[in-house]
């Protein structure tokens, strides 16, 4: 089945599942742009190399991920980096895409734990949910008519029953995120450790910024809620990975 969902928006769930993984380490700085703009011109197989890919990327819980949406994520990373004026062929530039790679992966893996342990727990999606999610997404893409949603899933390759699915499994996940991550607990010295490590890696020109740990704390447990909920996960599931 294709994952349409997952396509756009790999693990795009309540509390920012995209953001969070397991062991996954922190989100790599991005190099600074040059003023010279990449050409255009370029072809994206010089972007970024995936010829040593595997067509099976990881197994998980018996469930095989092709390379498809792994490829397509870091040629979209490629890409934005390249319209912000940055050689992704540059040693800086190619640095960047191979944190990424790994951070696509977990996502990706998650993504799909998450969808598992839904199921799993018999968590269902309504046919009005459904439709508020199919509504979101056109207003995500700034489609104003089904005519014009139907021309996207076409140049895709997959048809309305096969995004109302990916849609439900969307929601399921929400669901199941939304009502584990309350039963966690985060302490006081968990919160403000995440909070002293992300002050001491931050630049000296930003901390001047930052905002006040009263102003975070809702953030920071929300996201060490997932990390936990994730790593959980990870410990109870079959995972191989082939990259």
């Amino acid at each position: 089945m294709k994952k349409f969902i997952r396509g756009i928006g790999i693990c795009a769930l309540a509390f920012g599942l995209a953001a969070c993984g397991g062991d996954e380490e922190a989100a790599p700085e991005e190099p600074v742009a040059s003023e010279e703009p990449v050409e255009g011109e370029q072809e994206m197989d010089s972007f970024i190399d995936t010829s040593d890919i595997p067509d099976v990327i990881a197994i998980v819980n018996g469930e095989e991920v092709d390379r498809e949406i792994y490829v397509s994520t870091l040629e979209q990373e490629a890409m934005q980096l390249a319209m912000q004026g940055i050689d992704v062929d540059s040693e800086e530039g190619a640095a960047y895409l191979d944190q990424v790679k790994d951070q696509v992966l977990d996502r990706i893996i998650n993504s799909i734990l998450v969808t598992h342990a839904a199921n799993e727990e018999g968590i269902e999606a309504t046919e009005e949910e459904i439709d508020m999610g199919v509504t979101d997404l056109m207003a995500q893409f700034g489609l104003e008519s089904e005519e014009q949603l139907q021309e996207l899933l076409e140049a895709q390759g997959v048809d309305m029953e096969e995004l109302r699915a990916d849609v439900a499994e969307n929601v399921k996940s929400n669901k199941y995120v939304e009502q584990k991550v309350a039963e966690i607990e985060v302490s006081e010295d968990e919160i403000q450790a995440f909070y002293d490590e992300a002050i001491a890696a931050m630049p000296e020109t930003e901390e001047a910024e930052l905002p006040g740990l009263d102003e975070v704390r809702g953030e920071i447990e929300q996201q060490l809620q997932m990390e936990k909920l994730l790593s959980n996960l990870r410990e109870e599931s079959d995972v191989t990975v082939n990259v």
